[in-house]
């Protein structure tokens, strides 16, 4: 199947998928209309999968294997439909890292990488701990920026051109992976510098094509500096970042770009608990963005508005927001989003239901169910790669089991957070367990949840 897989297999795969949800609803005697709230989706989302134009949650196939009583068939044809665009995303990674390479021929990037080569082994090294391994890998990425004249001590103002354009979007991958594995505290600095030399760069572009191309993808490295300032806690950092990051994409005339960005200072208003300039913030993307809107920034724009509305206390309009973001991720199509989207996939939305329901349950316990279903179904729709966004929801999860009545779970996985959070530099998730304070009140009483409360402290000082 590797490097055959295509939008129209995935698209097949779809349609037959439908197919079947159509034939098994026939036969156990339901219409769409009678269907729908057995599933909890609303008629228009059976309607759509059954021909296969919406692209609904794993959770909604399991649902509607459990009405139809199909022994998870609905639920396997999905999860192979996910294989089918791994495979096809894979391909395409595939083609993209061999046209950088070839970019990267005649650059003196393998003879770098050659220099690396003693902190690289140290990765194979049985015993490398996990602070040499993120060594390594940072001795290798500089290395990589280095010989491609993309770090500050090498740059000497030179012409750039389209293979420059493209080393300078490798570097960002390479160090996004960084910052998803080890948080923003572990490579702010690194991504601040390269992302000041990558704008310096700016006047060195020939051509007015590279030269929008190279705009956004300035863009993109002052909005990764920004993001990884913003985990470390460096706020004002990440603002300036931000902001250079949004003059970059409007210079460069791209408006989705500059709707993610916008989404990213949204972001940060809402850890800083500015939940109204969030909702402004994530108002004037969508605006901004208009018809050139995609299923997935739609869904991430609207999904991350529905958290702020929650947080402000319009449980009613937050859940409309949910909804929308929903629909919009199930019209998400391979290949038709930005490159630069791969990041937010459905178990985005899935954390954002979870963020929505806890603070629903700080009002109404009975919330609190709702609240543990959507945050476990984030987590288990993360990848291992996101490590930081598993861990947020894990501390999200031990707090919706408090809120839910269950301290017992919610000292266990509380206790695996305490565990796994010192492996992590982020700011970020440190200031969420400090906020887990807020959903023990009604279980202070209990010895054990005082001890956990006591190390949560100390985590936190």
């Amino acid at each position: 199947m590797a490097g055959t897989v295509g939008p129209h297999d995935i698209r097949e795969a779809r349609r037959e998928l439908g197919r079947q949800l159509a034939a098994l609803r026939k036969t156990a005697g339901h219409t769409q209309h009678s269907l729908a709230p057995l599933t909890l989706y609303g008629r228009s989302t059976i309607a759509n999968a059954e021909t296969g134009h919406q692209r609904p949650d794993r959770t909604f196939w399991r649902r509607c294997d459990e009405v139809l009583h199909t022994d998870g068939l609905l639920a396997a044809g999905y999860d192979r439909i996910v294989a089918l665009e791994r495979e096809y995303r894979r391909g395409r990674c595939t083609s993209r890292a061999t046209a950088a390479a070839e970019a990267m021929i005649g650059t003196g990037v393998v003879v770098a990488l050659e220099a690396s080569r003693p902190p690289t082994d140290m990765l194979l090294q049985a015993g490398a701990s996990p602070l040499q391994r993120r060594q390594a890998l940072m001795a290798g990425i500089a290395a990589i920026a280095a010989a491609a004249g993309l770090v500050p001590e090498s740059s000497g103002g030179p012409r750039i051109g389209v293979g420059d354009v493209a080393r300078i979007h490798a570097v960002i991958a390479l160090y996004r992976s960084m910052d998803y594995e080890y948080g923003g505290g572990a490579v702010h600095q690194q991504v601040a510098a390269f992302a000041q030399t990558a704008s310096a760069a700016g006047d060195g572009a020939t051509g007015d094509v590279v030269r929008q191309n190279l705009l956004a993808a300035i863009a993109e490295a002052r909005q990764l500096a920004g993001w990884t300032a913003f985990d470390a806690g460096k706020h004002c950092d990440a603002q300036r970042h931000f902001l250079s990051a949004e003059r970059a994409a409007v210079a460069a005339g791209d408006a989705r770009l500059a709707a993610r960005i916008r989404y990213c200072q949204a972001r940060q208003f809402q850890h800083l608990h500015h939940n109204r300039d969030a909702v402004e913030t994530l108002r004037l993307a969508r605006e901004h963005l208009s018809a050139a809107a995609t299923p997935a920034i739609t869904a991430m724009l609207d999904s991350a508005e529905a958290a702020s509305l929650a947080a402000l206390g319009d449980h009613r309009q937050a859940r409309e927001r949910l909804g929308s973001a929903t629909d919009a991720y199930s019209r998400v199509q391979p290949g038709d989003e930005p490159e630069w989207m791969r990041f937010f996939s459905y178990a985005e939305v899935l954390a954002q239901h979870g963020r929505v329901f806890r603070d629903m349950a700080r009002q109404d316990p009975r919330y609190g169910e709702q609240a543990v279903f959507w945050t476990s179904e984030a987590i288990a729709a993360f990848g291992p790669q996101n490590v930081r966004s598993t861990m947020l929801n894990q501390i999200g999860l031990s707090s919706a089991l408090f809120l839910a009545g269950e301290p017992d779970q919610a000292l266990a996985v509380g206790a695996s957070v305490l565990d796994h959070a010192k492996h992590l530099s982020s700011a970020r998730v440190t200031d969420r367990i400090h906020n887990l304070r807020r959903d023990l009140t009604h279980h202070a009483h209990r010895p054990a949840v005082q001890q956990f409360r006591d190390a949560v402290i100390a985590v936190t000082a």
